[in-house]
């Protein structure tokens, strides 16, 4: 095992080529490449030393240090030596007085259980068993399979016997009370030490390539969960324990849905209520909206009206002073009085009361013109 700076090494692969420095450290080219990239440590591109012995200047890329310091110790050796996991899982008997170990065996004998261990048999992919049935969401392992068929069958007939529906619809769950409760069968994962393999500690030596300190293996805990009682301050998750299996709690179980479901009904109707009270807002809104657009329009309406008529008023007032101005016989007079007399029926049609009397403006022509007159 070799100990160097990173700068050192930096230095190293940048005067001469990867092969030659891991050579003179003892290690395989492949585990220098991945110390310097897992250390930040830039190396040459490929062809490089090529074009360097073609003349071209030699530039090295500088050594960063966001990540790393300088002076940072690097460690380089040849060899690594595989840690053997020898503290495997027991297989000893239950008791009462210690945990119980869930990975002891089951005896399936119940008809339906036998039937449901078979479908969860053939749903098996890569030793998991991740299915969506009509009872439940089911992700478990392949030890947990005997286990789980009988859990599902005394829960098929303790549901027959509550008088309880399954869910349709792709809803994994039971229907109590007009309300659909979605249930889970779930086994949880335990870190266990990684015992190396041939070709991982090949890659390794070859490559650099990293070995997994641990890996996640099925615990044979079982957990049985509600999955859409989130939030309605109810029992969601019935898990096995040091000393208790689910079996044990089925009844508790049981009642659990039934709160579960109480809980979602009242959360329905709550949630009914709220949704009545926002669309009756909602309308009352849309409705004093609508009310307000028929004022605006009735009320712009109004103003051309009376602009109209006091524009016709001052423009007929202006055309009896020149009518008062003329005199008989004047010059141009022919002219004059061809002018007032379109004045004066331009005024005519320009004032509104000679159109008749207003009227008061229908709900559907304001809504109808109300593009005519934007708020402002």
């Amino acid at each position: 095992m070799t100990t160097l700076t990173r700068m050192a090494l930096h230095d190293l692969v940048w005067t001469k080529r990867i092969e030659d420095v891991a050579e003179d450290l003892g290690t395989p080219a492949g585990t220098i490449t991945a110390i310097c990239r897992k250390n930040h440590i830039p190396i040459p591109p490929p062809r490089y030393w090529r074009m360097v012995a073609n003349g071209s200047p030699a530039k090295r890329r500088a050594l960063p240090t966001s990540g790393f310091r300088r002076d940072q110790l690097v460690q380089v050796g040849s060899r690594m030596k595989p840690v053997f996991n020898k503290n495997r899982l027991s297989t000893s008997e239950v008791s009462a007085k210690e945990p119980i170990h869930v990975a002891a065996p089951v005896d399936v004998t119940n008809p339906a259980a036998i039937t449901i261990q078979k479908e969860l048999t053939r749903s098996l992919v890569r030793g998991d068993v991740r299915l969506r049935s009509d009872l439940l969401h089911i992700d478990v392992g392949r030890d947990s399979i005997p286990r789980v068929a009988n859990l599902i069958a005394g829960l098929r007939a303790a549901v027959g016997e509550r008088l309880w529906s399954i869910a349709v619809d792709g809803q994994a769950g039971v229907v109590v009370d007009g309300e659909t409760v979605e249930l889970q069968l779930s086994e949880g994962y335990t870190l266990t030490p990684h015992t190396p393999t041939a070709a991982e500690i090949r890659d390794f030596r070859s490559w650099g390539r990293s070995i997994p300190e641990n890996e996640h293996l099925r615990s044979g805990f079982l957990q049985l969960s509600i999955k859409n009682a989130i939030y309605l301050r109810v029992r969601q998750k019935w898990a096995d324990g040091k000393r208790q299996r689910i079996e044990d709690v089925q009844t508790s179980f049981l009642e659990g849905i039934e709160r579960a479901a109480a809980a979602l009904k009242q959360r329905r109707i709550e949630r009914e209520e709220w949704e009545r009270k926002c669309a009756e807002e909602q309308r009352r809104r849309e409705e004093q909206e609508r009310l307000k657009a028929i004022d605006r329009v009735r009320g712009a309406h109004f103003k051309e009206q009376a602009s109209a008529h006091q524009q016709a008023r001052q423009l007929q007032a202006y055309i009896e002073a020149v009518r008062r101005r003329l005199t008989p016989g004047s010059e141009h007079e022919a002219e004059i009085q061809e002018w007032i007399a379109w004045t004066e029926g331009y005024v005519g049609r320009l004032d509104p009361l000679n159109r008749g009397l207003p009227i008061l403006l229908s709900d559907e022509d304001a809504l109808r013109l109300r593009w005519q007159y934007p708020e402002r």
